[in-house]
C-alpha cells in the first residue's frame, strides 16, 4: 500500500471519528512521555551499503524515548502526534546507526472498566535512519500499528502500555532496511 493510500485511509478514519458525535466536552488535549525498548530487525541479508551485518544496542535497552500529545475527538478516538528516538546501534564494521522520527496516528479506545481501556493505533511516521559514522541518512514514511492498555488514575492522569510495529525504515543502498518493534510505558496528562 502506498504512502498516499495509507495517509488517505487515516484521514478518512479521522473524519469518521470526528463525525461520530463528539461533543465539545470530549475535545480535550493531552500530553505525555514514554520510555521502553526497541527491537529492530535489520535486513542484513540484502544490505549493499557497507553498514555491516551484526548490530548491538549502543546504550541500554531502556534508551528509546517517545513524547506525544493529542486531541481527544470523542470518548473512543483521538488524533495523536509523536516524536521518537529509538536509540543507537553499533554494527560489526564500526558504524553507528541512529533512529529518530515523528508521526501522526489515530488512536482508538475500547473501555474494559471505568478506568481501564484497550487501545489501538494506526498511523504514519516520518523516520530517519542516520549512519553517524559516515553522515549518510535515509528518511522514509513508515506505517505504524500498535496495541496497548490505558489506565486512568483520575480524570487528568493516566498510564499506558503499548507495543508498536514501525515498518519500512531506511534503505539497503544508503543505510539499511529495518522494521522495529517498540515497547513502551508512558504517563500522560489530560487537560
Amino acid at each position: 500500500m502506498s504512502t498516499k493510500t495509507r495517509l488517505g485511509a487515516i484521514a478518512i478514519a479521522v473524519g469518521t471519528a470526528i463525525s461520530g458525535g463528539a461533543s465539545a466536552a470530549d475535545n480535550t488535549f493531552y500530553i505525555g512521555g514514554a520510555w521502553g525498548g526497541a527491537r529492530p530487525s535489520f535486513d542484513s541479508a540484502n544490505v549493499t551499503s557497507g553498514v555491516g551485518t551484526g548490530f548491538n544496542a549502543k546504550s541500554s535497552y531502556m534508551r528509546p524515548l517517545k513524547m506525544y500529545g493529542g486531541l481527544k475527538l470523542s470518548k473512543n478516538f483521538s488524533i495523536e502526534g509523536t516524536w521518537l528516538n529509538l536509540g543507537s546501534y553499533d554494527s560489526n564494521t564500526g558504524n553507528t546507526l541512529e533512529m529518530t522520527g515523528w508521526g501522526m496516528s489515530l488512536v482508538g479506545y475500547l473501555p474494559v472498566t471505568k478506568d481501564l481501556s484497550l487501545l489501538g493505533r494506526i498511523g504514519e511516521n516520518r523516520m530517519t535512519l542516520k549512519n553517524i559514522t559516515n553522515n549518510a541518512s535515509d528518511t522514509t514514511w513508515s506505517p505504524v500499528l500498535g496495541v496497548g492498555l490505558k489506565y486512568d488514575f483520575n480524570p487528568n492522569m493516566g498510564v499506558r502500555w503499548e507495543v508498536e510495529r514501525i515498518s519500512k525504515m531506511g534503505s539497503n543502498t544508503t543505510t539499511i532496511k529495518t522494521d522495529t518493534n517498540l515497547y513502551t510505558v508512558g504517563l500522560d496528562y489530560q487537560f
